[in-house]
């Protein structure tokens, strides 16, 4: 059996929002982010075409600390990985951050363990 190694990366995308507070590490513009995260780094890795191969899932997700002042978040989660030429999956833990901009008007996503 064959087995995809990602090395750890650092991983951040934005995204513009109409709300004030951070969002949760299960909500789903979170999780979506992750993805596209995932997704993105899969494209630096292996190339484009290769990437599309690929889908994404988010589970087992954990809020691991919360920061009082900014309200931004640590999480945990396990990415799934599965390849759609032979629906296999591999599952690898990841950490993220979830915190909002200065002016309220986006958040961030920065994934480790990619």
């Amino acid at each position: 059996m064959k087995k995809l190694i990602i090395p750890v990366i650092l991983s951040t995308a934005a995204i513009a929002g109409c709300s004030q507070s951070v969002p949760k590490c299960s909500d789903t513009e979170t999780t979506d982010l992750v993805k596209q995260i995932a997704n993105r780094e899969m494209g630096n890795q292996l190339g484009a075409e290769a990437a599309k191969m690929f889908s994404y899932t988010v589970s087992a997700i954990r809020t691991t600390s919360t920061n009082e002042q900014t309200g931004a978040h640590e999480c945990a989660a396990q990415l799934g990985i599965t390849a759609s030429n032979t629906g296999q999956t591999n599952e690898i833990p990841i950490t993220y951050t979830v915190e909002m901009t200065d002016n309220g008007e986006e958040f961030y996503v920065n994934v480790y363990g990619l």
